[in-house]
């Protein structure tokens, strides 16, 4: 096997996850989580559960209303077969969950796999802008707890980081790299120009799907819904658990922003989750180590069987979709 730069990063990510869970493992009091998980309200975790599966069903529902405009509307079961056969793949591989999806919707729905992938991303940077709207609501809901963990831990060291010295270094850079990007570019038109030029086409094209859309208020409303239903969930799996049961809906809130912020860090099977909520909870809501550590382990438990029962039936039944398709 030939060696290259993505798969040396790739066995680099691997050995860091390893690592991690190597240090959860160490670290935790396994005796304690293990009641602690023993003693789960199941019918807490059922509801989330079902909520889950809705949020990801909106997204498939929502995935479609960006590829209808370019010609390519999706069959909304098989795009939420899609969805969530992405999240199966990423427990293992960390982002190649959104290649795949991809791949296969374009297999089922005879959808270009560029143009799908630019509307993958432009997906991404709406669910950025909802984040924000996250962030802002739980400065407002939650502000006496969350201020002191943004002023702490985001605001001071962007601010100390953000001077004039830094400020032009970053604007070399940036325009070093735009200048470099602009000359491989073009470099690889110039040797391949018909089949570059007909794949950045298509995923320009999936980009700008956001501004053909023929219901912009009911994208909007899903969009919201989505992030709705990850708040709803995360909540019911606050209250399953005892050691997290006092703490009030809001606190879901700050919850899907812990996740979020792990998310961001590029690991398999979520292992920086678990970091980011643990370190929250203490930070924010005074949480003890323990109980913090144990809801941190739940919650992944929880998230990367989520994605492997749901994720792999969904994947077994796109199969079965994509079969039946082949032999029509």
């Amino acid at each position: 096997m030939t060696l290259n730069r993505k798969t040396i990063t790739n066995a680099l990510l691997i050995v860091l996850t390893a690592l991690i869970f190597l240090w959860i493992g160490l670290k935790t009091d396994w005796t304690a989580t293990w009641r602690a998980v023993l003693s789960a309200d199941l019918q807490w975790v059922a509801a989330s559960v079902v909520v889950m599966i809705f949020g990801h069903w909106l997204r498939g529902y929502r995935w479609n209303m960006l590829t209808a405009p370019a010609g390519f509307p999706l069959n909304a079961k098989r795009s939420f077969y899609a969805v969530m056969s992405g999240y199966l793949i990423n427990v293992a591989t960390s982002r190649g969950g959104e290649v795949v999806r991809c791949a296969m919707t374009a297999k089922t729905e005879k959808a270009p796999v560029d143009l799908l992938i630019g509307t993958v991303v432009t997906e991404r940077l709406v669910d950025m802008l909802m984040l924000l709207l996250v962030c802002i609501t739980g400065l407002l809901v939650e502000f006496e707890h969350i201020y002191g963990f943004f002023d702490s831990y985001i605001l001071k060291p962007v601010s100390s980081f953000v001077t004039l010295q830094n400020t032009l270094i970053l604007l070399t850079l940036a325009i070093t790299l735009i200048l470099f990007l602009r000359f491989r570019k073009k470099s690889a038109s110039e040797k391949s120009p018909g089949k570059i030029a007909t794949l950045l086409s298509g995923f320009s094209k999936g980009l700008k799907t956001i501004f053909t859309l023929q219901h912009p208020g009911l994208f909007f409303l899903y969009s919201s819904g989505i992030w709705a239903c990850y708040m709803v969930s995360g909540y019911f799996l606050l209250q399953s658990l005892p050691v997290t049961s006092h703490m009030e809906f809001g606190s879901a809130i700050s919850l899907l922003i812990f996740s979020a912020v792990g998310i961001a860090i590029p690991l398999p099977a979520g292992a920086g989750v678990w970091g980011a909520i643990s370190f929250g909870l203490q930070a924010v809501y005074a949480l003890n180590a323990k109980d913090a550590e144990t809801f941190g382990i739940f919650n992944l438990a929880y998230q990367n069987l989520f994605s492997i029962l749901v994720g792999g039936i969904c994947y077994l039944l796109m199969m079965i979709e994509m079969r039946k398709l082949k032999t029509a």
